[in-house]
């Protein structure tokens, strides 16, 4: 039978008519409203804080120091929820009024707390625990830890704070780091692979996290017979933990048997640095020239000795969803005036 089309059949073929339109217009809006809502209570939540103080040295340097260091903190808050305050000194070509150790790029000192059982470091992370990096961290934790009994574990102040067992809003300093200022880098967060420079976003990010708690072995004051939380997470192979140090170790959130990355060995520098096999802002040695990112494995690691991790933002997939609707809709509008 044929079909017979009248004149105007077209007229509407995929557009919406009037009613149609000022309707989808009227909830397309609402939906923005929402999402502007939803983006400005991301923004207004609480969420970790640095309190950098600069030393009177950082008069001398140059502008794009302040604009890297910035946006290492502005990276690494965006990172984590914990509704605390991380109060450091800074200092250009010094560290809290002291010389920098030689051949240092950069350095970090940092205020403890302690002493603590491992008990209560591991009740202190189980009640700590959000993620799934969390939760099989904690899941692997050893009944008893084989490095000692008794008070043997310190931590640095800022990760006491996202722990809870330091008051989030503690006044006082809880570290300062420094920054050699005769070494050549590249300061533009933007460009941060300039052949015969350093990547300094990539070297504040390394010293800020450990003031967020990123050391142990050697590191906390006693060349042995003291541990903090990132310890726990130091294998030789699987089920065994480093506890001497030795040379070989990794890190590695089950029990030893996935390998993350691996630590620095006992040759010089700090123990809970990578070794340097991948390009890293963790890592013992920063590679001149290199873009030297915070990678998931990083992230990784500042989430199970405390830290959370912040949510994605919930504009982003409101927006999505949007997307998704008007998309949706219009095809069926097309479909019923096809």
């Amino acid at each position: 039978m044929p079909v017979f089309q009248s004149p105007n059949a077209n007229l509407y073929r995929g557009r919406l008519p009037n009613s149609s339109a000022s309707s989808f217009w009227r909830i397309a809006s609402r939906f923005l409203l929402l999402c502007v809502a939803l983006g400005a209570a991301q923004s207004a939540r609480a969420g970790l804080v640095f309190n950098p103080i600069f030393d009177a040295s950082t008069s001398s340097a140059p502008a794009g120091f302040f604009v890297a260091f910035n946006s290492a903190v502005q990276f690494l808050e965006s990172q984590y929820s914990d509704p605390i305050t991380i109060n450091l000194n800074v200092g250009w070509g010094e560290i809290n009024g002291g010389s920098l150790s030689p051949g240092n790029l950069g350095q970090s000192s940092t205020n403890q707390q302690g002493f603590y059982s491992y008990s209560t470091v591991k009740t202190a992370l189980t009640n700590d625990s959000k993620s799934a990096s969390d939760a099989t961290a904690i899941a692997h934790l050893p009944a008893n830890y084989p490095g000692g009994a008794g008070n043997i574990f310190v931590m640095s102040n800022a990760e006491a704070k996202a722990l809870g067992l330091l008051p989030g809003n503690a006044a006082g300093k809880d570290g300062a780091v420094g920054f050699n200022s005769t070494a050549s880098y590249t300061f533009d967060p933007n460009n941060r692979a300039i052949a015969g420079e350093y990547d300094f976003v990539g070297l504040a990010e390394h010293e800020l996290t450990e003031i967020m708690g990123r050391y142990g072995l050697g590191q906390n004051g006693a060349a042995s017979g003291r541990f903090s939380p990132i310890d726990l997470f130091r294998y030789l192979s699987s089920g065994v933990l480093d506890t001497t140090p030795a040379n070989g170790a990794y890190f590695s959130i089950d029990g030893g048997n996935t390998v993350i990355n691996t630590f620095n060995g006992t040759g010089g520098g700090d123990l809970s640095d990578w070794s340097g096999a991948t390009l890293d802002s963790f890592n013992h040695n920063l590679t001149l020239g290199k873009e030297l990112d915070v990678t998931p494995g990083d992230i990784t690691v500042t989430d199970v000795i405390g830290y959370d991790l912040a949510a994605p933002e919930p504009s982003t997939f409101a927006l999505f969803a949007l997307g998704i609707a008007a998309t949706i809709y219009l095809r069926r509008q097309e479909v019923r005036t096809g």
